[in-house]
């Protein structure tokens, strides 16, 4: 039932974001961009999944590069959680310590230069 319902919820999200585009609708400002003025990982991720969903992959890209880097490998670990129980190994390769700090380190390296080099 739960993911049933998480499901929805998905599709729900991603049905508003298709349809609206939050360059011009009024979604939610990121409140991390608004008091400090720095942009935080994902500053630019409405815009981009907006744009993905219109496969503007490119448009995507310049809003949030690391949301669209990141996709393969968010795909990659929610199907490494569902097939834990026939594929062992993939999951624990999918989720130990060092994948997990790398993907931490690589979106703490993507804040720092996005707000040093302004992208």
């Amino acid at each position: 039932m739960a993911i049933t319902v998480i499901v929805i919820a998905i599709l729900l999200v991603l049905l508003i974001y298709g349809l609206m585009d939050p360059a011009t609708a009024p979604f939610p400002k990121c409140p991390f961009y608004t008091f400090t003025g720095l942009k935080c990982p994902g500053c630019g991720s409405q815009r981009a999944v907006h744009q993905l969903l219109h496969l503007n992959i490119a448009q995507a890209f310049r809003y949030n590069a690391c949301l669209v880097a990141f996709i393969p490998i968010m795909l990659f670990l929610i199907a490494a959680q569902f097939l834990r129980g026939r594929y062992p190994r993939l999951h624990a390769a999918a989720y130990n310590p060092i994948l997990s700090w790398t993907i931490v380190a690589v979106i703490l390296l993507w804040f720092l230069i996005r707000n040093i080099f302004g992208w």
